[in-house]
This record gives C-alpha cells, structure tokens and sequence, in this order.
C-alpha cells in the first residue's frame, strides 16, 4: 500500500485502497491500516531494501467517471481512458492532430488499434480499467497488465534509451529515482498508437515523459 503522498506524484492516473485479486480474503501483511481495518492511505509510504519507495502490488484505474443513465455497457471506464488530457482541460493539440482527434471521434473510434486487437501501448494501457501487477527489483521495474497479459519493462539500472530501436507497442523505459517518485522516460514506439479512445496520436518521434506512482491509480494489494 502507497501513502496518498505518493500515490499523487504520477504524472496522471492511480490511487491507493484495500484488497481484491485472487486472494480476496487475505489481507497482505505490512500495510498499515486504521482502527476500521482498512488500509491508512496518510501513512508513510513502505520503502524497499535500498531505501526507495515500494511500488509491488496490485494497482486499478481511479473511479472518475460515472456510467451514464443508462448504464455503463462494458468496463466503468476513468475519464483519461476517453480523453487523456482530461485533467489539465485537454490536450494542447497542434492543428493536424486536432483535426485527426475531431475524425476519430467522428468514426466512434472505429480506427482504434485495440478495436483490431492490437496492442494499446503503454499510455492507452495505463487508463485501460483491468488490474495490473508491479514487480520492483533494485534494478528493473515490471508492469504486468490484464490487458492482453501484457507487460512493460522500466530499467533502473542507469542505462540510457537506445539511439536506433526496433519500434515497438511499448517502446523502450528507463527510471530514476527522485525522492519517492520514480521519473520513467520512454521513447522507440511504433507510428500511429492512439493515447486514448478519442484518438490522440502518438507518433513515432515521440518521447514521453511520466512519473510512478501517479495521483490516477489505486493500490489494491499485494
């Protein structure tokens, strides 16, 4: 469990609560929790052996987004999933790609990589409303995510991003630690992701800059 301190330092999208997954009834040992038996999210974040924040476990999307009157006809999504810009009022969008976002939503997303069952990369996967696993080594963070029983690589061991790379759905990620928060840097994706379902484009030029934890998700357990 991640104090609510931490959990608002990723540049988006995670929050911090109590457990669900396989084990429903254990309740995983060394989480701190009120007089209740829930988990205190004002509590020190727990540190690993090297001194760094513990980000093992269990992580979901933030609850943001009511279902509309009629229901919500699939997964609760968050708003990010929809419009990543959400937060900060949108995207500032060059004309090109605002252009392209207003066809996409115009097609209902029909052009959607992940409608065609391709992967969503690591943006889109992020706000996706399926559990995803955090495995933390002194060297080497690993995200693995229900969706697509995917996973995604961010390597602690001061390596830089390659200068020419296969692009990838994934592209490529190295971290550092600053403080509590582990800064990540990403580059080597394919041309023509989308970074949400309204269709903002991630090229292949591109090079993202983000934060672990973030104030978007929710720790769930171990």
């Amino acid at each position: 469990m991640v104090s609510r301190s931490i959990c608002g330092k990723l540049a988006a999208v995670f929050l911090c609560t109590g457990a669900m997954a396989q084990w429903l009834d254990r309740k995983s040992e060394g989480i701190p929790r009120t007089a209740n038996g829930k988990p205190d999210l004002s509590a020190p974040a727990p540190k690993t052996a090297d001194g760094n924040a513990d980000l093992s476990g269990i992580w979901k999307p933030e609850d943001n987004r009511p279902c509309p009157e009629i229901g919500c006809n699939d997964m609760k999504i968050g708003q990010e999933f929809m419009n990543i810009g959400w937060s900060i009022g949108g995207l500032p969008y060059e004309p090109w790609a605002a252009e392209l976002v207003k066809s996409r939503i115009a097609r209902n997303g029909m052009d959607d990589p992940t409608s065609r069952c391709l992967p969503g990369g690591i943006v889109k996967t992020h706000t996706v409303p399926l559990y995803r696993k955090i495995l933390q080594t002194p060297r080497l963070v690993v995200i693995l995510s229900e969706r697509d029983a995917s996973y995604r690589q961010i390597f602690t061991d001061g390596r830089p991003l390659p200068l020419d790379p296969n692009p990838s759905w994934n592209g490529y990620s190295i971290g550092r630690w600053e403080g509590d928060v582990l800064t990540v840097t990403s580059a080597g994706f394919r041309d023509g992701i989308w970074l949400d379902r309204n269709g903002s484009p991630l090229t292949d030029a591109a090079t993202i800059h983000g934060a672990l934890p973030s104030g978007e998700f929710r720790k769930i357990g171990n």
